[in-house]
């Protein structure tokens, strides 16, 4: 299995060059053909002006800029890549790269940064996407990332529909790592409801892909699953994190549930995640 269409979201955040590397990287590890997209309507990260009119000329140039250093640096790194410059407001504008990603492979975008000026936009841009796509979201973290070539994955396992989309979505990515952990975090309402999430199969199916996988089975005490899930990151010096994102494709309703939002707003590590 591999990716063979890859979709990378261009911005001028700082995190753009790791998001850039790492397309480039699977792009040429997949054998595969490579797109970035740029928003015409999104405000450049140092823009002081007011003006509706002079904010957008000024969107339309960060767009262009962005695309066209985006095919200069794929040319240094000898890759022939396409471009796509998205226009319209913020509603139409995620739900035009929804249309577009659902015909890529893996879907790449950073994850918004709290406190910058479209923080609420990009937020609210990623989790539309991720429910209308209906493709895998590999998030890089505005952190930056500790390694462009991903060698130690934990799947954060739970058992849902969701959680398998995503491990499947992945598994392109998880072949080639040196080490994968399926993380079990034995919560008290999973106790509680006595179900087999079945992590025995995972392991087992995992291996039929040529991925040697090791159980953990966790107690969490007192501590939140979230919490578990960084503790593992951390100890285990991981970085890819594969877990579920889940919700109702509504404007009004919440993308994700409390472990998954969570472990977004203060990732450490890049991660993918499927609706």
């Amino acid at each position: 299995m591999a990716y063979k269409d890859i979709l990378v979201f261009l911005d001028d955040g700082k995190t753009n060059t790791d998001r850039m590397q790492c397309a480039f990287h699977l792009a040429k590890s997949h054998n595969a053909k490579l797109t970035g997209v740029a928003l015409a309507s999104l405000k450049p990260r140092f823009a002081r002006v007011v003006d509706d009119k002079a904010i957008e000329r000024m969107g339309i140039r960060l767009a262009e800029s962005l695309t066209d250093n985006f095919q200069k640096a794929a040319a240094d790194a000898e890759l022939s890549v396409n471009t796509i410059i998205i226009y319209g407001n913020a509603s139409a504008s995620a739900q035009k790269m929804s249309h577009y990603a659902r015909n890529f492979d893996l879907i790449i975008l950073g994850q918004p940064k709290p406190g910058r000026d479209n923080f609420r936009r990009l937020q609210d841009f990623s989790q539309q996407v991720m429910i209308h796509s209906g493709r895998p979201i590999l998030f890089m973290p505005y952190i930056g990332a500790k390694k462009i070539i991903c060698e130690k994955a934990i799947i954060a396992w739970d058992g849902t529909p969701s959680v398998s989309r995503s491990v499947h979505d992945a598994i392109p990515l998880l072949v080639s790592m040196r080490q994968v952990y399926i993380l079990v975090v034995q919560s008290k309402k999973q106790k509680e409801s006595k179900k087999d999430v079945l992590v025995d199969g995972l392991a087992y199916h995992l291996e039929h892909h040529g991925i040697n996988a090791k159980i953990r089975l966790i107690n969490p005490g007192d501590n939140s699953v979230s919490s578990i899930i960084q503790n593992q990151i951390s100890e285990n010096n991981i970085d890819l994190l594969v877990m579920g994102g889940y919700g109702t494709p509504s404007f009004k309703q919440k993308v994700l549930g409390g472990v998954s939002k969570q472990l977004l707003t203060s990732m450490v590590v890049p991660v993918v995640m499927s609706h």
